[in-house]
């Protein structure tokens, strides 16, 4: 008798622990609503507020729940606190049902733990009702519900795109190939060169006429050729004149005057090379080694003297201090003051 009064006093805690454990902890399970089309889709939510003491598992429903009932898909499981030192749990499932009629789902089981003692509780339970669509059986067949239209997105369009761009280069660069070529201009061409001052090029020239020495080599007449060119090309740059298609004369007389550059000894020298060198050219004259050798001083000193550093630097030291005055000197087809 004894034995039987401690074993009932050993139970008496077990049988409140369940009683205890639900008054500490609440779980539902819902449905966003109590019907759905046969296939169609549902969310359905379990939520537990339990205190922060208590720890609770959570029920890990299979992939199907019983009576045609199953889940597609589950979210992770979210917990906040709410006050009052209680925490709410949730998780949603997404379920389905192919079969029409009710479909019960049964209660769901939480594992709770409390003062070192395990425990269930039990939520609701729950009625799926899938309902059938309406068939009229005398029209016959119909076609199937066509799926859906998704939203295009950009990572879907951007290869047509990249396609298209790539696509549209090739044309336009086999096109612009072939316009070259039909104008004889090279697919790629270097850019051009900075031009050199005229007064640059022709002491250049002139620096590789002397080496040559062609009149010590009884070339005159390349000589005087390759100098009258050198010459005639340098006043046609420095002054926008047509010097390599004009004759001596008409070179001549657009550099008379007292109002032009080349004047004084630089005019009289002018002459006197062209001269000499048309005697050469055209009469077969043999000039003399001082004659060859003036030419070259003097096209040395006309394009030393007339280049534009030294006209300005002339310009500087010839302006007065109390009094200027405008002259204007012939520059080719276009006219430029000097203050003297």
């Amino acid at each position: 008798m004894l034995k039987l009064k401690y074993l009932l006093l050993m139970l008496i805690p077990l049988c409140v622990l369940n009683p205890v454990l639900a008054q500490q902890v609440k779980v539902s399970a819902s449905l966003e609503r109590d019907s759905i089309w046969l296939g169609d889709q549902i969310r359905m939510i379990l939520v537990a507020e339990y205190p922060e003491g208590v720890k609770l598992t959570f029920p890990e429903p299979k992939d199907s729940l019983g009576y045609g009932v199953e889940v597609l898909s589950r979210s992770a499981r979210d917990s906040s606190r709410i006050g009052g030192g209680l925490i709410q749990m949730r998780q949603s499932y997404v379920i389905t049902a192919f079969d029409s009629g009710p479909h019960p789902i049964k209660p769901f089981l939480f594992a709770g733990q409390a003062n070192n003692r395990a425990d269930t509780v039990r939520s609701n339970a729950l009625s799926l009702f899938v309902k059938v669509p309406d068939v009229d059986l005398k029209k016959g067949f119909a076609d199937i519900k066509k799926p859906y239209k998704a939203p295009v997105t950009f990572k879907e369009v951007a290869p047509w795109i990249l396609g298209i761009i790539l696509i549209a280069s090739i044309v336009f660069l086999i096109l612009y190939a072939i316009n070259r070529r039909r104008k004889n201009i090279p697919l790629f061409t270097m850019p051009a060169k900075p031009k050199l001052p005229p007064h640059v090029v022709a002491l250049s020239e002139l620096d590789k006429l002397k080496e040559e020495q062609l009149w010590q080599q009884d070339k005159v007449k390349d000589y005087y050729t390759r100098l009258t060119d050198i010459i005639r090309t340098y006043l046609e740059e420095r002054y926008e004149v047509p010097a390599m298609e004009q004759t001596t004369q008409e070179i001549l007389s657009q550099f008379k005057g007292e109002t032009t550059q080349i004047k004084g000894k630089l005019y009289s020298g002018l002459q006197k090379t062209l001269d000499i060198a048309d005697l050469v050219k055209f009469a077969k004259s043999t000039p003399l080694p001082d004659e060859n050798h003036f030419v070259m001083v003097h096209a040395y000193s006309l394009v030393e003297e007339t280049k534009p550093e030294t006209l300005e630097t002339v310009k500087k030291q010839t302006l007065p201090n109390t009094e200027t005055s405008v002259e204007k000197i012939i520059s080719g087809p276009n006219e430029i003051e000097k203050q003297s």
